[in-house]
């Protein structure tokens, strides 16, 4: 998900305070979500990216709005806390990306969150791949489009409705303008 000149980025983006003693809400069931901390955590964040997810990810071919070649939907543009993504851990309530899709109007409105972990750093203290709202993490593999070395990651579509799922890649009901 990262262009070269990312691995340059002297980390300077903050680290997000989360207050942790947010309650999940109830829904009109009177059940509570499981993404209500989540959205809580990421709404100043609903309009546009901000520290720490500030760093634009761009692919090898220079793309940053990722859309699927097969068709099946796009994700959007992704925006990194760096720092995050290198501690090798993975914190519910502090995703490493935010996704959002671009708007006619020149603005990005939120969409995901995306939970990303070196694969070198996470397999060095597990045994399996990571974990986190009963959904294992998929393994991408170096060589990938990003430039990246193996990772692991989670798409998380608390945001916008995904009919293909909360956890899958890509999203029908994102755009990305060509």
């Amino acid at each position: 998900m990262f262009n070269r000149p990312l691995w340059g980025f002297a980390g300077a983006t903050a680290l997000v305070a989360v207050a942790l003693t947010l309650g999940p809400r109830a829904d009109a069931s009177g059940h509570a979500s499981k993404f209500d901390d989540l959205r809580d955590v990421t709404a100043p964040f609903r309009a546009g990216p901000a520290a720490p997810w500030t760093t634009e990810v761009i692919d090898l071919d220079g793309i940053s709005c990722i859309t699927d070649p097969d068709g099946t939907g796009d994700m959007g543009v992704h925006y990194v806390d760096v720092d995050n993504l290198q501690d090798g851990r993975i914190r519910r309530l502090a995703p490493e990306a935010l996704i959002y899709e671009p708007e006619s109007d020149g603005s990005n409105q939120l969409v995901a969150a995306e939970y990303l972990v070196l694969a070198d750093a996470w397999d060095a203290e597990h045994q399996r791949a990571p974990k986190l709202y009963g959904q294992r993490f998929e393994r991408v593999e170096e060589g990938n489009r990003y430039g990246l070395p193996t990772f692991y990651e989670l798409h998380v579509w608390h945001e916008r409705h995904n009919s293909l799922g909360t956890f899958n890649d890509w999203n029908p009901r994102v755009y990305c303008p060509e």
